[in-house]
C-alpha cells in the first residue's frame, strides 16, 4: 500500500514538472516572438527614416543643382547681355501696374505709346553702367504667360518694385482689350478665336479680352536690350473695315501708318498697334519685322506692308473648308455610285455566268439525251431490203434534211427517238413525197403508216 502511494505521488510530480516545463517553453517562445516583432518594427522605422532622409538629401541636391544651373544660365545671359549691349546688363522682376494715359500727354511727349515708367533704382543701375552711350534706352518685357514685347522708358519715377505699363505694352502682353464696338466701326472685342490666330509671335495674344487694369497684374521681367533699326514691317488688320476705309487710298494708308509709328519706340513680331483714322481706331498686328524679331523705329525709314485682315482670312478659311467639305461629299457620292455600278456589273456578270452554266448544263443534258435516243432507235434497213418499209424525209428548222428508212411495223416513237438523236428542236415536218409514197405503195399497210406519220406530225408541231 505504501509502495503504490509512493508510485502515485511520483507520477503526479512528474506530470506537474512536465506541465511546468511546457508552460516555460511556451512563455519563452512568446517572449522571443515579441522581441522579434519589436526588432522588425524598429528595423522598418529605421528604414523609413533612412528613406526620408535620403529623399530630403536628394531634393536638396536637386535644388542645389537647379540653383547652380540657374546661376550659370544667369551668368551666361549676363555675359551675353554685356557683349550685345556694349557693357550694359540689367534684368529685374517687377510687379506690373497700369500707367496713366496722361503721364506723357501732359508733358507733350509724342513717342510715348510704348514707354514704361520704371523705379528709380533701375535708372541708377543703368546710369552707373553709362547706358545712355547706346542711345535710347530700350527694354524687353516678358510676362509669366509667355507674352513678350519691347518698349522704351518714359521716366524712372515708379514705386520701387513696380513697373507701370502703357496700354500698348499691356495689349502686346495680354491681348486686345474689349471695346464692344462692331465691325462697322473699326474696333472690336478681341475674342478667343482672334487671339488664337495671333500666332507664335505673341503667345500672350491667346489671353481673352479684359481691361487694362485687370490685365496689368502679376510679375514681369524687364531686361535692357539694344535693338537694330527697323527696315521693314508687315501688318495685319484685325477687321477688313481697315482696308475698306483706310487701305482704299494708298496716300491715306501711308500717312496713317506714319502717324501711327511716330507714337512708338519699338516694334516686335506679334505686337498690336492702334491706327486712328476718322474718329475710329483700328487694331493691326505685327506679322513680321526686319531685321530680326524686334526693331527700333526711332529715327529710321521703314518700309511697311499691310496684308489681308484676320477677318478676311477667317472668311477665306471658312470658304476653303466649306469647299473641302463639298469636295469630300462629292468624292463620297462618286465612290458610292462607282460601288453601286461595280456591284450591278458584278451581279450582271454573275447572272450571265449562271446563264452560261445553265446553257452548258442543258447542252450536256441534250447530248446525253441524244445518245440515249440513238440507242433506242433500231438499225436502219439496208437499201433494197424486201422488208416492208417507208423512206421518210425530215426537213429540219435550220433548212437541212434527213432521210431514213423505217419498217412499217416500227412504232411511231422510233421516229421521235430518231429525230431527238439528231437535232435539239422537235419542230419537224414529214415531207409530202414520203406521205404520198406510203399511200400508194401498200394501201392497207400505208394507211396504218400514214396514220402513224400523221400522229408524229400533229405532235411535233
Amino acid at each position: 500500500s505504501s509502495s503504490s502511494s509512493s508510485s502515485s505521488g511520483d507520477a503526479m510530480l512528474s506530470g506537474e514538472l512536465k506541465a511546468a516545463a511546457s508552460k516555460l517553453q511556451k512563455e519563452q517562445a512568446q517572449r522571443a516572438e515579441k522581441e522579434r516583432q519589436r526588432l522588425e518594427k524598429e528595423r522598418i522605422l529605421a528604414e523609413r527614416q533612412r528613406q526620408r532622409q535620403q529623399q530630403r538629401e536628394d531634393e536638396a541636391r536637386a535644388k542645389r543643382l537647379e540653383a547652380a544651373a540657374a546661376a550659370a544660365a544667369e551668368e551666361e545671359r549676363h555675359l551675353r547681355d554685356l557683349e550685345e549691349n556694349r557693357g550694359v546688363s540689367l534684368r529685374v522682376q517687377l510687379a506690373a501696374a497700369p500707367a496713366s494715359a496722361d503721364a506723357a500727354s501732359s508733358r507733350g511727349i509724342k513717342r510715348a505709346a510704348d514707354k514704361l515708367q520704371l523705379p528709380p533704382s533701375v535708372g541708377e543701375s543703368l546710369m552707373s553702367q553709362n547706358a545712355p552711350k547706346n542711345g535710347a534706352m530700350l527694354f524687353e518685357v516678358a510676362a509669366s504667360n509667355g507674352g513678350r514685347t519691347h518698349a522704351g522708358v518714359l521716366e524712372f519715377s515708379a514705386p520701387e518694385g513696380v513697373v507701370l505699363l502703357p496700354e500698348k505694352v499691356a495689349t502686346c502682353l495680354w491681348g486686345l482689350p474689349s471695346t464692344g464696338s462692331g465691325s462697322d466701326g473699326g474696333s472690336s472685342s478681341y475674342t478667343g478665336s482672334a487671339a488664337h490666330q495671333a500666332g507664335a509671335g505673341s503667345p500672350a495674344a491667346a489671353a481673352g479680352p479684359s481691361s487694362s487694369g485687370s490685365r496689368c497684374s502679376g510679375q514681369v521681367w524687364v531686361r535692357y536690350v539694344r535693338l537694330p533699326k527697323g527696315t521693314y514691317v508687315r501688318f495685319q488688320p484685325e477687321l477688313r473695315a481697315f482696308h475698306d476705309v483706310v487701305g482704299s487710298d494708298p496716300e491715306v494708308l501711308r500717312s496713317s501708318l506714319e502717324q501711327c509709328l511716330l507714337g512708338y519706340c519699338t516694334l516686335s513680331q506679334g505686337d498690336w498697334v492702334q491706327v486712328p483714322y476718322a474718329g475710329e481706331t483700328y487694331s493691326l498686328r505685327v506679322l513680321e519685322v526686319q531685321p530680326g524679331g524686334a526693331v527700333s523705329v526711332i529715327d529710321t525709314d521703314i518700309a511697311a506692308d499691310v496684308g489681308p485682315s484676320i477677318e478676311t482670312e477667317g472668311y477665306l478659311r471658312a470658304q476653303e473648308e466649306a469647299a473641302a467639305r463639298d469636295a469630300e461629299r462629292q468624292r463620297q457620292a462618286r465612290e458610292a455610285a462607282e460601288r453601286e455600278t461595280a456591284q450591278a456589273l458584278e451581279a450582271e456578270q454573275a447572272a450571265e455566268a449562271a446563264q452560261a452554266r445553265r446553257q452548258a448544263d442543258d447542252a450536256a443534258h441534250r447530248l446525253q439525251l441524244q445518245a440515249q435516243k440513238a440507242a433506242l432507235v433500231a438499225p436502219e434497213l439496208p437499201a433494197g431490203s424486201d422488208v416492208p418499209h417507208v423512206t421518210l424525209l425530215f426537213r429540219l428548222p435550220d433548212g437541212s434534211r434527213l432521210s431514213r428508212r423505217f419498217e412499217l411495223q416500227q412504232q411511231v416513237q422510233q421516229l421521235y427517238d430518231y429525230v431527238d438523236s439528231k437535232v435539239r428542236a422537235r419542230r419537224l415536218q414529214l415531207c409530202q413525197e414520203a406521205c404520198m409514197w406510203v399511200a400508194t405503195a401498200a394501201r392497207q399497210t400505208a394507211c396504218i403508216a400514214f396514220a402513224c406519220v400523221g400522229g408524229v406530225c400533229a405532235n411535233a408541231r
